[in-house]
């Protein structure tokens, strides 16, 4: 009897780990895929059309997909991959939390460089 449980035990763990576990892990890698998709990445949908993301739309859950310029509005779910990420400059401040250095020099010359446009436009 206690065998039999035994037996029953390790089969059911087995299970887990084949099977259950790496598809959870999978789901979350997608979900975290379809969250972080952006205007600009290049995707293929789930139907197999290739183009690139033009809006994502949070609140509704959906994206205007540009292919070749034709504009379809999908599901965020059709996302089967992201081919390409979008080219989203990434600042310092973003990486680091805070501002990025400046010295006093460039301060000055960038004050100075405003004034000058500020008088070109005023003379206009």
């Amino acid at each position: 009897m206690n065998a039999n449980i035994l037996i029953l035990v390790v089969f059911i763990a087995a299970m887990y780990f084949i099977m259950i576990r790496p598809q959870q892990k999978q789901q979350k890698k997608r979900q975290a895929m379809i969250n972080n998709v952006q205007a600009g990445a290049e995707v293929i949908t789930i139907g197999g059309m290739h183009g690139t993301i033009a809006a994502v739309n949070k609140e509704a859950h959906t994206f205007d997909l540009d292919a070749e310029g034709v504009i379809l509005v999908f599901e965020l779910s059709a996302i089967r991959q992201v081919v390409k990420e979008a080219n989203v400059p990434v600042t310092t401040e973003e990486l680091t939390g805070e501002a990025p250095e400046v010295n006093e020099s460039e301060a000055d010359s960038d004050d100075n460089q405003e004034a000058t446009d500020t008088q070109k436009s005023e003379e206009k």
